[in-house]
């Protein structure tokens, strides 16, 4: 039966966002857990909270400007600091990571309205699930104490006089993005060359937030010339950039962007990013009734014989002819508004390249390759961007264009003879998706993210050898347990393998390995033949081939397993994790597992 809702006793304060709440002290949890979700209703007011664990929320009521602060003892985000905004009574929603074991959630509200604290009432629907009904909002017709300084610099709330503060930094394909709270003030930054191999970046005013990782970078642009990166935080409130280079490299130089910046050579085109909408943007945990965010794609550029595609997010393709032109088609997709057309020059690998917004949810792209050229088909980057590698007549052999067979092993050789086409149909799974992230780790990477990922190329290699694949997701879209055992049942598959990356504390980054379940009672030969065929072939922690009652495999009729592909929040796997070729080892591995168990070894 559903607890009944409870009216909590507040404090009115007149402090900074960010003090020690001291109101409703409860007893923190042992281990620490996750913030699995949360969405606020402002039709109804109501905000709903789930971890991963029991908690016991406490909170307050804080002014000027007035905001309801709930802390969430023993739980752990996993990513940097999230805001959401709104319209109306509500201005916006942050979430952040208060102290190692404290996230707090803080609702606040416009200038001019408050609520009444003894009207706030909490429920627990379970130990790890509350729901907080919020009351009406109430134009201010008193005046309010005056508030106190502002909180120090080193906290994750920042007034905009305070310090900049840097919440993470990502390499993509051309350079280096740091996302910080606000966009980067003029001039409050110096670059310098002390060297020809050395660029420094010296940010004034700014400081990285306390959970700020990685520290250190490293990117190859278009897959060549390799970029060293290091962010430190110096004395008196100041961040250095160190960029080591190639001597012969242009000069780079910083663009700032409503989120931050980004830092690209000087010749490389970056245009800046579209003032945000004025609807909510999905958060990192979305609200439930926030739709499938789009991946925006921002740059289709030509350079020698690769074509870049780079997208915000996580890019969903497919590749084939149409013709005599090559097709790439993107999913869960959209063309940004400023993206411009690459400009086809004499000897240019391409004699055309057509791009188009198919539906509200796909791109397609054309390319006709030009006399004596050749498309050898994509490379991955990054989750966010890949190239299309192309080939001349004249040009030296290049290495294997994707998609490719799985390859042998040491240890494990490939059917004497393919397994006859259709005959066999496996079902793969990958964990979580929509507004369920999974796991967050190291540099706020997403459990979904990283086994779509590697869900869609073990689909690839499988078919590719006669396997009949059907997926219980090929895109980020919402699925609960039971409909994916039901599409598995309807298929009458030979296999199931659900496929998730695995979690502990933040604070464990020592704790790593691939982890296989099979259910209890149930053959263990298909977890054992994937099990074995990755260790053969990457370099991982063995933690072992285990029972379990997962729903999925516990439910499902046929062989079935659940592959644990390592911990994001572990330092090796988390490296591994964001490495597109250690995804794509993966994907080869778990493939050649499942072909062995289905040809009988």
């Amino acid at each position: 039966m559903d607890q009944p809702w409870r009216s909590w006793q507040f404090r009115a304060v007149v402090s900074c966002l960010w003090a020690p709440a001291a109101a409703l002290v409860m007893a923190q949890p042992a281990l620490a857990s996750r913030l699995q979700f949360w969405r606020l209703n402002p039709a109804t007011n109501q905000l709903e909270i789930r971890t991963e664990r029991a908690v016991q929320p406490r909170a307050e009521l804080v002014y000027n400007p007035t905001r309801l602060v709930i802390d969430l003892p023993g739980v752990v985000l996993g990513s940097p600091q999230i805001s959401q905004n709104y319209s109306g009574a509500i201005r916006q929603v942050r979430v952040a990571q208060f102290d190692p074991q404290t996230t707090r959630i803080v609702v606040e509200y416009a200038a001019g309205f408050t609520i009444d604290p003894q009207q706030v009432r909490f429920r627990g629907i379970t130990a790890n699930n509350w729901l907080v009904q919020l009351p009406p909002p109430q134009q201010q017709t008193v005046s309010l104490p005056t508030p106190t300084p502002p909180s120090p610099p080193s906290t994750p709330s920042v007034t905009p006089t305070g310090s900049l503060q840097i919440r993470s930094w990502r390499a993509d394909a051309t350079g280096f993005l740091v996302l910080t709270d606000r966009p980067l003030p003029e001039g409050s930054y110096t670059i310098r060359r002390p060297r020809r191999d050395r660029i420094e970046i010296l940010l004034s005013n700014s400081e990285l937030i306390r959970n700020f990782s990685p520290r250190r970078l490293e990117l190859r642009r278009f897959g060549r010339d390799r970029v060293r990166a290091e962010m430190r935080a110096q004395g008196n409130r100041q961040v250095q950039i160190t960029l080591d280079i190639d001597p012969q490299d242009a000069d780079w130089q910083v663009t700032p962007r409503n989120d931050g910046f980004v830092i690209v050579p000087s010749t490389t085109a970056i245009t800046p990013p579209p003032p945000p909408p004025p609807l909510p943007r999905p958060s990192v945990i979305p609200p439930a009734s926030a739709q499938t965010p789009l991946t925006t794609i921002q740059r289709i550029d030509l350079g020698g014989r690769e074509l870049l595609i780079q997208g915000d997010r996580t890019l969903f393709y497919n590749v084939g002819w149409e013709g005599n032109r090559y097709r790439i088609r993107l999913r869960q997709a959209q063309l940004d508004s400023n993206l411009r057309e690459p400009r086809l020059v004499t000897g240019s690998p391409l004699s055309n390249i057509e791009f188009r917004q198919e539906d509200n949810q796909t791109v397609s792209i054309l390319l006709t390759p030009a006399p004596n050229f050749r498309i050898l088909g994509p490379r991955p980057l990054s989750a966010e961007a890949f190239v299309v590698q192309l080939q001349g007549a004249n040009d030296p052999p290049r290495s294997t264009p994707t998609p490719i067979d799985v390859p042998p092993t040491a240890t494990t050789q490939p059917p004497s003879q393919p397994l006859p086409r259709g005959r066999f149909v496996v079902v793969i799974d990958p964990g979580h998706g929509g507004r369920d992230p999974g796991a967050v780790g190291i540099g706020g990477i997403r459990e979904k993210d990283i086994v779509l990922d590697i869900g869609l190329q073990v689909a690839q290699f499988l078919q590719q050898q006669g396997v009949q694949v059907i997926m219980t997701r090929t895109s980020d879209i919402d699925l609960d347990l039971a409909p994916r055992v039901a599409i598995a049942e309807r298929a009458r598959a030979n296999a199931f393998v659900s496929i998730h990356a695995n979690a502990i504390s933040m604070a464990r980054p020592d704790v790593n390995g691939l982890e296989t379940y099979f259910a209890p009672g149930r053959s263990s030969r298909l977890a054992a033949a994937i099990h074995n065929s990755i260790l053969s072939s990457l370099n991982i922690r063995d933690r072992g081939v285990r029972s379990a009652r997962f729903y999925v495999i516990r439910n499902t009729s046929m062989d079935s397993t659940l592959v644990e592909t390592g911990f994001v929040t572990g330092a090796e796997d988390a490296a591994n994790f964001q490495n597109p070729a250690w995804r794509t080892q993966m994907a080869r591995a778990i493939a050649q597992g499942i072909l062995n168990f289905l040809s009988g070894r």
